[in-house]
């Protein structure tokens, strides 16, 4: 029997999961803290959504605000190693651009590094463009580099 699987805004109970599936996707210099994330979870001009199938959370996405503008930022998307290549990373792109359309922004940019090249590809396949090199823009190598591409993606 196939679980159903959703994607939904979280709450204060998705916290552990959402701190667990950072450390699993991202080095721990690179990983943000539980307090940078209980941060951006609980008190930031946010939107949390995670993806789940029964009771596990096995992607998230954060979206933040700049008041006052029509742009959006995605700060970041994971997705647990043992279930990519699913789609679910596309899905939860697909669901925050449905609820920025219905907040009226009318953009979304993000951050990527130069050699995330599995993270680039899905950007581009969701319809986002690269505008911008940005020199040791991170504080850590990423693979080699502390470069990053700035991708935008134009909601209509």
């Amino acid at each position: 029997m196939q679980q159903t699987t959703r994607i939904r805004t979280a709450t204060p109970d998705d916290f552990e999961r959402i701190v667990e599936l950072e450390n699993l996707c991202f080095s721990k210099e690179h990983a943000y803290t539980r307090r940078q994330l209980h941060y951006l979870l609980i008190k930031a001009n946010s939107t949390v959504l995670v993806e789940t199938t029964g009771t596990l959370i096995r992607g998230f996405l954060i979206i933040l605000y700049r008041r006052g503008t029509t742009v959006a930022g995605i700060e970041t998307i994971n997705v647990d190693p043992t279930h990519r290549k699913k789609g679910i990373g596309l899905q939860l792109l697909s669901v925050a651009e449905e609820h920025l359309r219905k907040k009226g922004i009318q953009k979304i940019r993000l951050e990527v590094s130069i050699s995330n090249n599995v993270a680039i590809k899905l950007y581009e396949h969701a319809g986002f463009q690269k505008i911008m090199l940005l020199k040791k823009y991170y504080h850590y190598d990423h693979e080699d580099s502390r470069d990053a591409y700035r991708m935008v993606k134009e909601l209509h």
